[in-house]
């Protein structure tokens, strides 16, 4: 499948002046009268347009349809496939090498450049990517399923009738772009920059708003584009209007007539587009060569802590979104807008406490702050403060703190800062000149509050702090900077290696999942021995590249490493173990008991034995009863063991861990019992959990015959981990259709104490199972539920999942809501499972089966 060269886009953009004529009488900043259109840029957002092959659902009596339909993808991994999916028509009649007459990286002053953001995705993944996307869907069950559907449709615009059983292959995919205008507007202050994004400036303004998510998304983090050749530059605009200031006696605001946008500033009113505040010297210096001012006796030497531009900002970040936004909420839009979070009560944050293990970004993401808000960057370490002599560091303090303030703006970041000031409590040896140092740090940071200084500081241990620091006020919000999740990951790796030359055909995810609990340094070595290797070899980076780097490390905090940061989408892959975790453990199983239809009995009886002894353990122990140690779930197949293991697991809140016999067997001696060790090892670390283990008569059963030394090795390690494993959160739940098909050993006290059947559900549990799997189905409001209930006594649950099913299938071809004939049709087509189940005589004719059972 091979892709063109050309730079194709959906559309060709309205020239410059029919946009200025346009947007001329247009409202939308939120600068009123002061509006002006200072810049316009071209912007290419770069998707991938994938063609597909499916087959319509259309029925098992009535055949199918076979059809195609397309899907635009990210091509940058910034997850705004939901937006992009309103583009999809427009990309049937590509114009071709619709880009080749826009100048890019041309910096002219009325309309700035054309921007060309290139694909950051490996052709390859995209490719992948639907599928995989499909594929996850057909793992999920019950109403998961029908809500990740839903969310399927809505990312990628896929069809109403679209079935993902009817999935056939990617038939297409090809490169190209949305491109927009990106206008950007300032207001009366020369700091005030709002961005607009625009395709037909004509359009009415809900058009305009459909494209709002691209303004959102640049503002969110203003120099984004920087890498592609766009930032949005104040500085640049505030040195223009300085020129005018001196060639006028009229304000900022004023002189449109002589602005360099070359025509009459637009007018506006109101809009919620976002806007960053930008804040400039006005001591006199050139603006793009700023000074660091020396205050007078001091010697501390200013230029040796001061980065007066830092070059850097949030989207040179890799990842960390929950830490840039908590940052983005407590410190940069205060600073943006201050009056309105005056007016709410809401002060700025003036200090803020970084925490976590060496080497993940502490000291890169102080510098990242004071660039997103354009401040100076003062940077110091207890190296530049201590002393031997006496009295000396309190004065290096005292200084550190005036050049702060002769640089404001600034962010005031502190490494180490437990090497400054570390934790007194209960230290007697504390000598005077350490008490003076951390009696005049108290002081400066209390003092320096009304100062246009954010101050940071950065510890691996927060706690390692000095308690009176700590209580100071200064240092309220404390933000963790823990080891890089997958996704930060992946943008670290993105990151180090932009800029060099990388094979087109490279993929990030086998050494982003081989590198969980890495620090970030670690990655940016990784990828520098990446290059290094590829370098000697002559050729561009590639997967083996960065993979042999991968083998050839490990992490710097192994230490600092609790399993479950390390965890990947919420799973745990403990050390040492074969099976892989991520294959076995549903972290949220999305189900509970609503999700379960009739059994109230059994239920209520699984809240009175499980539930609620491990939700009150200690009242329990205190009465001496312990928490179950297993459960034993059986009953004929099809009636919901399965799916009632994961309700429970959901009541509880725990995760939810499903094996089968394949799962843990081997033709290999000894290895059935250490997949068992591993299996309760994998529990063990996602506690607390429910460890469902499916046919377990197929792991254990009867030994009442010989057996193999590998099954007795299998059941003897079964039976030592479950007798331990509800010390460590983890209720293990077995499955099978007979109780006495199960090793006696494992059904005597002390395993499986509680045994629970699952019969067929009788008539209002019928009713209940369907009317869940027909709940976020279109259905007519006039059913006759015992017509199409009463005839399907003896179903099992399957089957009446698979009947709600069948009648929506009819449904869909009529192109109507579900109606009584689809659902008696439905029924006529439907039959019961357990008919058919050769062990029916014998589960019927056995003592431990209900009345029910022996019907």
């Amino acid at each position: 499948m091979g892709l063109s060269p050309y730079i194709y886009a959906d559309r060709r953009l309205p020239d410059e002046a029919t946009v200025r004529e346009t947007l001329a009488d247009r409202a939308l900043t939120k600068f009123g009268d002061d509006e002006r259109l200072e810049r316009l840029h071209r912007v290419f957002y770069p998707v991938f347009r994938v063609e597909y092959r499916y087959e319509t659902g259309e029925g098992k009596l009535f055949g199918t349809e076979e059809r195609t339909a397309a899907a635009l993808l990210d091509g940058l991994w910034e997850d705004n496939d939901d937006a992009l999916a309103r583009y999809t028509d427009g990309t049937d009649d590509l114009v071709r090498r619709a880009t080749g007459d826009y100048d890019f990286g041309a910096d002219r002053p009325t309309l700035g450049r054309s921007v060309l953001m290139q694909f950051q995705v490996p052709t390859d993944e995209a490719e992948s990517l639907l599928p995989r996307r499909i594929e996850e869907y057909r793992k999920q069950r019950g109403n998961t399923a029908n809500v990740f559907l839903r969310k399927l449709r809505e990312s990628y615009g896929l069809p109403g009738d679209f079935d993902p059983d009817g999935f056939d292959a990617v038939t297409d995919i090809e490169r190209c772009y949305l491109p927009f205008w990106l206008a950007e507007f300032h207001g009366p202050r020369s700091d005030d920059v709002a961005l607009v994004a625009l395709r037909d400036p004509g359009a009415p303004a809900d058009e305009l708003r459909r494209h709002g998510w691209l303004s959102t998304f640049v503002s969110e983090q203003p120099r984004r584009l920087a890498a592609f050749g766009y930032e949005a530059d104040p500085d640049r605009v505030e040195r223009a209007i300085r020129e005018r200031i001196g060639q006028s006696d009229e304000g900022a605001a004023g002189g449109s007539g002589d602005s360099d946008t070359g025509g009459e500033p637009t007018r506006g009113e109101s809009s919620d587009a976002p806007t960053i505040n930008r804040q400039g010297s006005d001591d006199g210096r050139p603006e793009d060569e700023p000074a660091v001012v020396q205050p007078d006796g001091v010697e501390m030497q200013a230029e040796s802590v001061v980065e007066p531009n830092p070059d850097r900002s949030f989207a040179d970040v890799g990842g960390m979104s929950e830490l840039l936004d908590t940052l983005n909420h407590k410190v940069v839009r205060p600073l943006a807008d201050p009056e309105a979070f005056e007016e709410y009560g809401i002060g700025v944050v003036n200090g803020v406490l970084l925490h976590g293990p060496p080497g993940c970004g502490k000291t890169h993401v102080a510098g990242a702050l004071a660039g997103e808000i354009d401040h100076a960057l003062v940077e110091v370490g207890p190296a530049d403060v201590t002393s031997k002599y006496m009295g000396e560091p309190a004065q290096k303090v005292e200084e550190l703190f005036d050049i702060a303030r002769a640089n404001a703006p600034c962010v005031l970041f502190i490494d180490e800062i437990d090497g400054i000031a570390g934790d007194r409590d209960g230290d007697s040896n504390m000598n005077s000149s350490e008490q003076q140092l951390v009696n005049q740090l108290l002081t400066e940071l209390e003092g320096i509050a009304e100062e246009d200084v954010v101050v940071v500081g950065a510890t691996n241990l927060v706690e390692d702090v000095d308690g009176a620091i700590r209580r100071s006020g200064r240092f309220d919000e404390r933000v963790e900077v823990p080891p890089p999740d997958a996704e930060a990951r992946r943008a670290i790796l993105k990151l180090h290696l932009a800029g060099r030359p990388t094979a087109e055909d490279l993929a990030l995810e086998p050494v982003v999942e081989a590198t969980a609990g890495y620090a970030a340094s670690d990655l940016e070595l990784l990828a520098e021995n990446a290059a290094r290797q590829a370098l000697r070899e002559d050729a561009p980076i590639g997967t083996a590249h960065l993979q042999a780097a991968a083998d050839d490390s490990q992490t710097s905090i192994p230490d600092w490493i609790d399993p479950a940061d390390a965890a990947e989408g919420g799973v745990v892959q403990p050390d040492g173990v074969d099976l892989q975790a991520t294959t076995l453990v549903e972290p949220d199983p999305g189900r509970d008991f609503t999700s379960v239809g009739g059994m109230d009995e059994l239920k209520e009886r699984l809240r009175n034995t499980v539930i609620e002894p491990v939700r009150n353990s200690e009242t329990y122990d205190e009465y001496g009863i312990d928490v179950l140690s297993g459960l034993l779930l059986y009953g004929p197949p099809g009636c919901g063991k399965t799916h009632l293991a994961g309700a429970l697991a959901g009541e509880l809140g725990h995760s939810f861990i499903e094996v089968t016999p394949a799962d843990l067997s081997s033709k290999w001696m000894g290895e059935p019992a250490s997949n068992v060790a591993d299996l309760f090892e994998i529990a063990r670390a996602n506690a607390p959990c429910v460890l469902f283990i499916d046919e377990i008569d197929g792991v254990a059963g009867s030994r009442r015959g010989s057996t193999s030394d590998n099954q007795q090795q299998l059941v003897n390690q079964l039976l030592t981990e479950v007798e331990g494993a509800a010390e460590h959160d983890v209720v293990t739940v077995g499955a099978t259709n007979f109780v006495e098909d199960v090793d006696g050993a494992l059904r005597r006290s002390g395993r499986f104490d509680e045994r629970v059947e699952v019969p067929p559900p009788d008539t209002s549990a019928r009713r209940e199972i369907l009317e869940i799997h027909l709940s976020e189905r279109p259905i007519a409001d006039d059913i006759d539920w015992d017509a199409v209930v009463d005839p399907t006594e003896g179903y099992a649950a399957s089957d009446i999942e698979l009947l709600a099913e069948d009648a929506a299938r009819h449904a869909l071809r009529d192109g109507s809501e579900i109606r009584q004939d689809h659902l008696e049709t439905a029924v006529w087509e439907t039959h019961s499972s357990i008919e058919d189940w050769g062990e029916k005589e014998r589960y019927a004719e056995n003592d431990l089966t209900s009345q029910l059972g022996r019907q």
